[in-house]
């Protein structure tokens, strides 16, 4: 085996890997590493038939995004009952990746609920409080299938109305989870100091 064929060999690894990434994004990338390491390798052997059928793949590949951005998913906000059994059936089957990102979560009645709804499937859950104008987010997750800030700038960029007829103004959570942080930053929400305790920020416009 020469040493291209390592290429060879990792490109189909890459690929495969890509089938059981959770991330949409993380897929994609995958996915396109794999392309580009066929195509390397192809025309390096050479294997010119199969250069061809790759870049094909490629001009696929970038159809595919192209009209995956055309087409806007349909996202809901759907309020419930702190006990109700999507919620409470939800937190069971995810419970160890929910605390891991919000260890200190707790049902409480007092809680205003909702289950983050895309395409007609449950793909997460919104737990809140509110106290005067502030809305403190108690849990906000989505499944990792889910992951790619499209649910989180609905809410929280494009619809910050649905907030303010509930008589909110501001936002603010606590992170306990790098990946967390991050993505509260993308969602506008800063990091400051708020009744003396460090929080996540975001003033509703």
């Amino acid at each position: 085996m020469e040493y291209w064929d390592i290429l060879g060999f990792a490109a189909v690894l890459v690929g495969l890997t890509g089938f059981f990434a959770f991330g949409k994004i993380q897929r994609r990338i995958l996915f396109l590493v794999a392309i580009l390491g066929f195509i390397v390798y192809s025309i390096i052997r050479p294997i010119y038939p199969v250069a061809v059928l790759m870049f094909i793949v490629l001009g696929y590949y970038f159809y595919g995004i192209y009209k995956a951005s055309k087409s806007k998913s349909s996202i809901k906000l759907l309020e419930v009952e702190f006990d109700n059994n999507y919620i409470v059936e939800f937190i069971k089957n995810y419970k160890r990746d929910i605390y891991n990102y919000f260890p200190f979560y707790e049902p409480h009645k007092s809680h205003k609920c909702f289950l983050l709804m895309r395409d007609m499937n449950l793909a997460g859950i919104l737990i809140t409080s509110i106290n005067g104008d502030i809305m403190t987010i108690e849990v906000d997750y989505t499944k990792p299938m889910y992951r790619d800030t499209e649910i989180g700038s609905y809410i929280y960029k494009q619809n910050p109305g649905y907030f303010k007829k509930l008589g909110v103004n501001k936002l603010i959570a606590k992170s306990f989870h790098k990946g967390h942080s991050r993505f509260l930053r993308k969602m506008g929400f800063e990091q400051t100091y708020f009744d003396n305790q460090l929080f996540f920020v975001k003033n509703l416009d």
